[in-house]
């Protein structure tokens, strides 16, 4: 079941969940942040990086909103405070995203039938069919994450085009977990604006998702209960505290790329491998965060500029011709991990904007794009 294994980042643990006491240290990095560009410079002279690199590099700082994150209960955590997991904060007529017929599932249901032929023994009629059924038909999507922006722009400040008062709400087909591709048409991403207004925020409960996170069957004779559905259905929660500090481009990133293309090294490269801590934070706001293969502006922007990428000798080149639509695109939310017993993403999820549409507001045509090494 090779084509499957993306989905055991959620297939462990989840039976366990109801009975599981919460963790109550904290997943964040100890350091170091940068609150200040000279904070960053001072750094950089640190490893060596010579006055002319320190100044280049401090002209392609970001500020970046880092999350540290705290596994507690969802009902500890108050309404509209940055989360992730459990259920959203939103107004009474919010309406509860959906996705139309996954093709990722139908996917699996044709992999399932397959091996159901080679190994009858295995006994897989009962997930075909109900994976059959829930893929066939629209669904809503699992809940991800909230930011609370004006909370995020207290820690620090942030890039002049993201609203720093609302709240972001970031919502994805965890049950059958699509490839990038397959996301616009079902529209099983999406990325929602909550602005700020009269209404007062409410926590609704999760709508039944027609099965487990990452496809997963309840386990043992009985029938799940209510509770038990509805923890199965949910990222386990967490309270995220933001913390303010610039970051840097690494290796992959189109600036790392075009600039110190390989085999040349960039000159940061020891500053940048002694900042692995910073990913331990696992979510983060904008800013530069840890790549887990290459920056996904480099093949969005090619295709908003009809270019078909070379893999050879030519693909540096080639990109260097398209700094535009690049650019343009900006990791606006990157969650690679948080404080839990359960889930491991195994890899990095990037929430990716045009620039020129965050500043129109316009948050629909955001993509998720996945990333495992």
């Amino acid at each position: 079941m090779a084509g499957l294994t993306r989905r055991s980042f959620l297939a462990a643990g989840f039976s366990a969940m109801a009975a599981a006491s919460v963790r109550a240290d904290v997943q964040g990095p100890p350091g170091p942040y940068y609150p200040t560009l000279a904070a960053l410079k001072d750094s950089l002279a640190d490893y060596g990086v010579g006055w002319f690199d320190r100044r280049a590099l401090a002209k392609l700082a970001r500020p970046t909103t880092m999350f540290t994150s705290k596994a507690m209960s969802d009902s500890a955590i108050a309404i509209g405070k940055t989360k992730i997991g459990g259920a959203p904060d939103v107004t009474p007529q919010f309406g509860w995203p959906m996705r139309g017929v996954s093709s990722a599932g139908l996917g699996e249901v044709k992999i399932l039938r397959q091996l159901a032929q080679e190994h009858p023994e295995y006994r897989l009629d009962d997930e075909i069919a109900r994976k059959q059924a829930v893929a066939s038909r629209p669904a809503p999507l699992a809940f991800l994450m909230q930011i609370d922006l004006a909370e995020a722009a207290k820690a620090g400040p942030m890039d002049p085009d993201i609203p720093q008062n609302g709240r972001l709400l970031l919502f994805f087909d965890f049950v059958f977990l699509p490839w990038f591709g397959e996301q616009q048409d079902e529209k099983s991403f999406r990325l929602i604006y909550l602005e700020d207004g009269v209404d007062p925020l409410q926590r609704p409960p999760t709508p039944d998702l027609g099965l487990s996170l990452g496809g997963e069957m309840p386990t043992g004779d009985a029938p799940q209960t209510d509770a038990e559905r509805l923890q199965a259905q949910q990222l386990p929660p967490a309270r995220l505290t933001p913390v303010f500090s610039y970051t840097l481009p690494g290796g992959g990133t189109y600036p790392m790329m075009t600039r110190w293309p390989w085999p040349d090294v960039a000159p940061h490269q020891a500053w940048l491998d002694a900042q692995t801590a910073l990913a331990e934070a696992g979510s983060q706001l904008f800013g530069w965060p840890e790549y887990v293969q290459s920056d996904p502006g480099i093949d969005l922007g090619a295709d908003d500029a009809h270019v078909s990428l070379p893999h050879n000798s030519l693909f540096i080149p080639t990109i260097r011709t398209m700094p535009g639509p690049i650019t343009n695109w900006i990791p606006l939310v990157s969650v690679l991990g948080y404080d839990n017993d359960f889930i491991d993403f195994n890899g990095g999820y990037y929430v990716m904007i045009r620039r020129t549409d965050l500043r129109r507001r316009d948050f629909s045509k955001a993509v998720i794009v996945y990333q495992t090494d």
